[in-house]
């Protein structure tokens, strides 16, 4: 995680966020000006979340400026809404915005309350966090994790074990062990003898 720049939301943003969580807004840009994290743009939903998805947010983007959106969704947990987080950086924009907004990206989380938020994309490019890119977003979120090749192979052998119906016990405990030697034979002295 990168340090925090300590750069502040406006009351102004505060306040926004407060009334947006309502409801009564289905999408927030979110810029940094003059130091301090200020509202760009806003607007009201129109129609279902997925079809007001591409026609509000790639507009909002710009080639060469970062920006936080926040995008309502129209499922709600126990808080409210959930929202969708998008932290845009494009690849050509400098290098000094670039790290100011990462760097700033969780203090906005913060400001906005993050039990509110559903999913968190990262785009450099359009084709990162337009409609079609957050589903493959979900689609690889909902699939199995990768696996190294140690892993892999662990798992073919897990399921040729289950396959062929034989069983290779490999739990060992103090039930499970055999004894393989009956007895160790000393030489013992005569002394040793007479006594016993």
């Amino acid at each position: 995680m990168s340090h925090q720049t300590g750069i502040p939301a406006t009351r102004e943003l505060k306040d926004f966020f407060a009334k947006a969580r309502g409801g009564s807004i289905r999408i927030i840009k979110v810029i940094i000006k003059d130091e301090q994290l200020v509202l760009g743009a806003c607007s009201a939903p129109l129609k279902s979340w997925d079809v007001d998805y591409d026609h509000f947010i790639l507009p909002l983007l710009e080639d060469m400026q970062p920006c936080y959106i926040l995008y309502r969704l129209d499922t709600m947990n126990a808080q409210g809404y959930e929202w969708l987080y998008i932290s845009w950086s494009p690849d050509h924009s400098p290098v000094r915005q670039k790290m100011l907004y990462a760097a700033t990206r969780a203090t906005v989380k913060k400001e906005f309350g993050g039990g509110h938020i559903k999913d968190e994309l990262f785009g450099t490019i359009e084709e990162d966090i337009c409609f079609s890119g957050y589903q493959k977003y979900v689609t690889s979120c909902s699939g199995p994790a990768p696996l190294t090749s140690a892993e892999e192979e662990l798992k073919q052998i897990k399921i040729n074990e289950d396959s062929s119906g034989t069983m290779v016990k490999t739990e060992i405990s103090v039930e499970s062990k055999h004894q393989t030697m009956q007895g160790i034979a000393f030489p013992i002295q005569e002394s040793a003898i007479k006594a016993l």
